[in-house]
This record gives structure tokens, sequence and C-alpha cells, in this order.
């Protein structure tokens, strides 16, 4: 299919009943008019599909499965999608109303390239409380260099929400790794980065990025920490396919030592898996971090201890104590 729009948008919705009339209703703003918005309802049991078939604008496209999850449906709204340029929007976060025009006009064209975003968390349903705290990335920058700027950065964000992405890229590098669900976007992000030149920041373009829901992100399974060790071992295998140097293999070594502290002291031998990833790698210095509490234990006892002590205390409901 030859595109013939410039922007499709692409949302996975799952029980989004609450959220994405204002996650719609942002997008419908914009000042930037050439988009299409495809909704991929992933077997919501709220009135998600309701309220969006409320909406009479030709420009959304509402499709429905049956849950498969977020990767499934977003790889299905891709295959539907008309546009010359993707976006990915969760389904409840917000864009400003110049975000679409001012990606449009730093990609400028371009296939060999990606265009960023400002993005700004908030909480307790208030998008006026986020608070956009410029990072090192927020800038043009070549691609590896952006990687390593992100990786670099404690708690680097690469959502997939904040490209403009062109579809010819995606058709060379293929969309979403249904394999993978929690931290499915960092190897996703990885995967397109290692495969362009640059990154262009479009400064007007704002996200207001939802937090303090209960979502896939915070899930403790088994199964999705493997999600997250798999994602994560693909991105870094990405990177170190295109630069395998001293420091490169100490960024990969310190994101996983980031998912040690995260997954211990739970399913030990996916620790175990990962401290032998970080050995071959050369090791991480990189130290836990959190409230006063666990930082003294860990001074005191070694970030094990002190992680274990956190746990055990959080099952039996101290959640007051100054741990994170």
């Amino acid at each position: 299919m030859t595109p013939n729009i410039s922007i499709s948008i692409i949302i996975p919705c799952y029980n989004a009943a609450k959220y994405i009339k204002e996650t719609l209703d942002s997008i419908l703003q914009q000042t930037f008019k050439d988009f299409e918005v495809i909704l991929i309802d992933d077997g919501s049991k709220d009135d998600t599909a309701s309220i969006i078939q409320s909406y009479q604008d030709a420009r959304i496209r509402f499709y429905q499965q049956a849950n498969q999850g977020q990767c499934k449906a977003s790889n299905y709204g891709l295959s539907l999608a008309q546009g010359k340029y993707i976006k990915f929007i969760d389904a409840d976060d917000i864009i400003n109303e110049t975000h679409l025009q001012a990606q449009w006009e730093q990609i400028n064209g371009a296939t060999d390239v990606l265009a960023s975003c400002a993005w700004g968390r908030f909480y307790d349903d208030n998008p006026n409380s986020a608070e956009f705290i410029p990072e090192t990335v927020w800038k043009n920058m070549p691609s590896l260099e952006w990687i390593k700027a992100s990786l670099s950065q404690r708690n680097d964000m690469m959502g997939a929400w904040v490209w403009l992405i062109p579809k010819e890229l995606l058709d060379t590098t293929g969309g979403w790794d249904e394999r993978l669900s929690l931290n499915n976007d960092f190897e996703f992000s990885m995967r397109l980065l290692t495969h362009v030149k640059e990154v262009r920041f479009a400064e007007e373009a704002k996200l207001f990025y939802r937090s303090g829901l209960a979502t896939l992100s915070q899930t403790t399974s088994r199964k999705a920490f493997q999600s997250a060790i798999l994602s994560n071992e693909l991105g870094c295998s990405y990177l170190l396919h295109k630069e395998d140097t001293p420091e490169t293999r100490s960024l990969c070594a310190n994101r996983y030592q980031e998912w040690v502290f995260r997954i211990y002291p739970s399913n030990k031998d996916l620790v175990r898996q990962l401290e032998r990833k970080i050995k071959v790698l050369g090791g991480s210095k990189r130290k836990i971090e959190g409230g006063k509490v666990l930082t003294t234990l860990a001074t005191l006892l070694g970030w094990k201890a002190a992680k274990y002590i956190k746990t055990v205390m959080e099952q039996k409901g101290y959640k007051k104590m100054p741990f994170n």
C-alpha cells in the first residue's frame, strides 16, 4: 500500500476507558491535520470501545482483537497504517497541540532519522503538574551519541512514544517483538536507533506521561522479568554490534545492574544470569539508589541485605519508611 497520509498514530488500548477520551482529544486538537488515528482494542472489558466509537471524526479507525498484549496490538495497527511516518502513543498519555507539527518539521521528509520530543511525568490525573526536566538528549544528536547519552542517565527513558518514525524504517527493521511485554520499548527503540544516523529533537513537541497507575511497568512476575532481561539482551546486542568498546560495554553492564537491583531478592537464578553477563562485560560500579534507610543499610550491610530487608518490610505492610 502506497502511503498517502503524512502520519499514522497507533494507540493500543486495554481497559483504557478512564483516559482514552483525554488522549484522543489531545490528538484531535493538533495544529497539524494530515494524520489518521488507528486504535486497537486489545480485548478490553470496560467501556473503551463505546467511548472510541462515539467519535465521528473520519480520521479515527477502530479495530478490536482478543487480548494478546501490547506488542501484538501495536503490530496489528502498524499493518493497517497508511502514513509515511508512524507515531505510537499510549492510551493514557497526552500530547500538546503542536506536537505533530514540531516533529514533522524536524524530520523534514527524511527516512534515516528519528524525531524525538520532550516529556514530563504527572501523577494524580493532573497533567498541569507535569514536570519537563531537560535531559542531555534534548537536542539534535548522532544516533550513537544519543544512545550513549541516554544510557548514561540513571533512569533513561526510551518509550516508543518519544519518536516520530519513518514507515520505511519500520518496513526494514520490523515492528514490535511479540515475545516481549515488560520493558519492550527498550528493544524497540534500540533497534530503531541503531538503524538511523541522527535523532532530531522537536522542542515544541511535548508528551505528558501519566504515572502512578497499576501498569505493566510495575509487574513483578517471573515472566515479566524474563521479558525485561531478553529486551535488554537484545537492545545491548544492537549497541555492541554497532560499537564494542569499554564505554559501551560499561553502559550495558550498568543497565543489567539496574535490573539486578530491581529483581533481587526474587528469582535469584535470573539475578545470577544477569550477574554473569555483567562480569563478562567487565563489571559494574553502579550502586543501589533509594531513600535514607535503604542507602544506609546498603552501606552497612551490603545492597543485597538492604534490598532483602526492604522487601520483607514492605510485605509486612511497612510502607512509610523512606526506603524509596
